[in-house]
């Protein structure tokens, strides 16, 4: 058996992004720092960020255009860090929302 969840198993499908797409973090000391976001979910992100954030801590995750929003470290991988959102279910399904316009809007432009 395996630790890694598949994409056809994931509770919320994962959306590519570009690859200027950036965020801010801010850790439980209130240091920023930038990162890259690779992929993006109703119920959390991919970050490419350097340094080291423990499994389970807590970052607040800045976007443009979407705000901040509260997240705890899922996993690491070699490139940087998984968060998953710790939002209500209302503001999931309004994320759902939100990822399904911004799916249109990369469709329809070239980043």
């Amino acid at each position: 058996m395996t630790d890694k969840i598949s994409d056809n198993t994931r509770r919320y499908p994962r959306e590519m992004v570009p690859r200027n797409l950036r965020a801010t973090i801010t850790d439980e000391n209130g240091q920023k720092q930038e990162a890259a976001i690779s992929d993006i979910s109703a119920g959390g992100a991919g970050l490419v960020v350097d340094g080291l954030f423990g499994n389970s801590a807590f970052v607040e995750l800045h976007m443009d255009g979407i705000g901040t929003i509260p997240s705890r470290v899922a996993r690491q991988f070699a490139q940087g860090i998984g968060v998953e959102f710790e939002i209500s279910e209302k503001e999931r399904e309004a994320m759902k929302d939100e990822l399904l316009a911004f799916r249109k809007t990369v469709s329809a432009h070239e980043f």
